[in-house]
């Protein structure tokens, strides 16, 4: 019975310090348990772009790890007309606005084994306008560009997610585009030209 009692005792003992052990080992974002899963969207954004109602499609994806942090990339592109006119000297003259931009994407899920449930996913990057000039004939496919310029994009959003089904997610979002370094001097498009806020929806696929 004493050996019983002793056997018992010593597990007993050797169970509290292995659990001393375990409460007292350092947590990591990459540790011995850590999920890496991964998954791409379809975004469509509603927006304005040079002061003009604008509709952008791209998508973006990348890793989910431990289900609630987000590391990937993204781009997007502007598929409607984004037509403007300049007079000058009281000669008119009509003008195209093209563009896009892309960059790193970083976000963080808030519960996401709720069926609604919100993420605040943030875009770094950069991107480009073009001016052409709609006067001009199109030659080999070229239109006539008159100026271009690069910018440095940020854009931060909140989306309100519904897991759908174990690899399908669709989210609503908004969120605000802040644009900086353009420089362009028909219209005298600015940076305020180029910002605004966005809403849209995403159709996510993969491994949630």
């Amino acid at each position: 019975m004493k050996k019983v009692l002793l056997f018992l005792f010593a597990s007993i003992v050797m169970l509290s310090v292995n659990a001393q052990d375990d409460d007292d080992e350092m947590k990591t974002l990459f540790g011995r348990k850590s999920e890496v899963r991964g998954f791409g969207s379809f975004d469509i954004k509603v927006t304005e772009f040079n002061n003009e109602n604008a509709l952008f499609l791209g998508g973006h994806g990348g890793v989910i790890l431990n289900k609630h942090f987000i590391l990937g990339g993204g781009g997007y592109g502007l598929t409607t007309k984004n037509d403007f006119e300049v007079t000058n000297d009281n000669i008119t003259e009509k003008f195209d606005l093209f563009g896009g931009y892309g960059g790193l994407v970083l976000g963080y899920i808030i519960a996401p084994k709720e069926i609604i449930h919100v993420s605040f996913p943030i875009l770094i990057g950069a991107g480009g306008v073009e001016v052409v000039d709609d006067s001009r004939p199109i030659v080999n496919d070229l239109r006539a560009t008159i100026e271009r310029s690069a910018f440095f994009v940020v854009e931060p959003s909140v989306e309100i997610e519904m897991n759908i089904t174990g690899f399908l997610r669709i989210s609503a979002n908004g969120g605000y585009r802040y644009v900086e370094g353009v420089d362009l001097d028909v219209n005298n498009i600015s940076n305020n030209d180029l910002s605004s806020w966005t809403a849209g929806v995403s159709f996510k696929f993969g491994k949630f």
